[in-house]
């Protein structure tokens, strides 16, 4: 028997009707999936606090990360989907493996949006509050440079041997962290509850993953990534489909980061970060008519082979 039919029968005999499997009251469970999040926030930042204080060096901030990513994102959504169910690898569905064409696709489409989404993070960076509110906005914009300078840290001195470790960390780690979290666990326990709309659960898990970085100029770009990574895996039923390309998204700006840290220019992660594609308006409209193509044909494919139906 060949993987897909291993997966087609394990989707009739485990999941019924569904694309996910039966859970008991879902609302419990993401209780428990924050309710453990803040717990261990709430230790780790202690922790942190009293063992080394404010005197991180970039191992340690290091260490911390991947810490930080084990027991903030990873652990929550693991002890989140047993509470759930007695089958939380189909919840989190990490056992379905993805298609090579599927995952291709899924980075293409993020290449060909690099115009349309630095037009648009240039953009949402630029608003700005009403002088009422001015303070607010200062606090704000220091929560993004303090963000920034926390990621450029993590980046060390600039030599190979950091760039191996930038993308360990923050691109590959961070990537499995945050979508198991964010895409397995928040988002298939909303789709479980029976009154939630599929798309009002992409939706409300994006705005959840934007909201909980704490940069607000950079909000409406992550929200967009956050309800891609959503349809990625509704669209294929397997988590590792949008930690793929999270892992792509981040491992890119972490490469970025690195060449101009290489090149002795100090500059903020986010403009270190951006491909310089100008304001040409033809390019733009042409990303976003690339995107939109690339985005269907992924769907059609990857629903295509699916071994369920919504």
């Amino acid at each position: 028997m060949d993987l897909k039919e291993i997966n087609s029968s394990s989707f009739n005999s485990q999941r019924g009707s569904g694309w996910l499997p039966a859970v008991n009251q879902p609302g419990r469970a993401i209780g428990v999936l924050f309710g453990v999040f803040f717990i261990m926030l709430l230790m780790l930042s202690v922790v942190s606090s009293v063992v080394i204080g404010d005197g991180f060096t970039v191992k340690g901030m290091r260490i911390f990360t991947v810490v930080q990513d084990l027991l903030v994102f990873i652990l929550p959504a693991v002890l989140a989907a047993f509470v759930a169910t007695r089958l939380p690898a189909s919840l989190l569905t990490v056992n379905v493996k993805p298609r090579f064409f599927t995952v291709l696709m899924a980075i293409i489409v993020m290449i060909t949006s690099l115009p349309a989404m630095e037009w648009l993070i240039e953009l949402n960076n630029n608003l700005h509050l009403p002088e009422s509110m001015s303070s607010l906005e200062e606090s704000l914009r220091g929560m993004e440079d303090s963000a920034s300078a926390g990621i450029g840290a993590l980046s060390g001195s600039g030599s190979v041997g950091d760039l191996i470790m930038g993308i360990l960390i923050i691109g590959i780690l961070t990537g499995i962290a945050e979508e198991f979290f964010f895409r397995g666990a928040l988002q298939n326990l909303f789709m479980t509850m029976p009154k939630v709309k599929k798309h009002f659960a992409i939706w409300a898990a994006a705005f959840i993953f934007s909201f909980m970085h704490f940069q607000f100029f950079g909000f409406i770009p992550r929200l967009l990534l956050g309800a891609y990574f959503g349809y990625l895996i509704w669209w294929t039923g397997s988590v590792w489909v949008p930690v793929i390309a999270h892992a792509f998204n981040n491992s890119l700006v972490v490469l970025l980061s690195w060449i101009t840290m290489r090149n002795g220019v100090a500059e903020s992660v986010e403009n270190a970060a951006a491909i310089n594609f100008g304001s040409d308006w033809t390019t733009i409209i042409l990303s976003i008519a690339v995107t939109a193509l690339g985005i269907i044909v992924l769907r059609r494919d990857a629903i295509r082979h699916r071994p369920w139906r919504l």
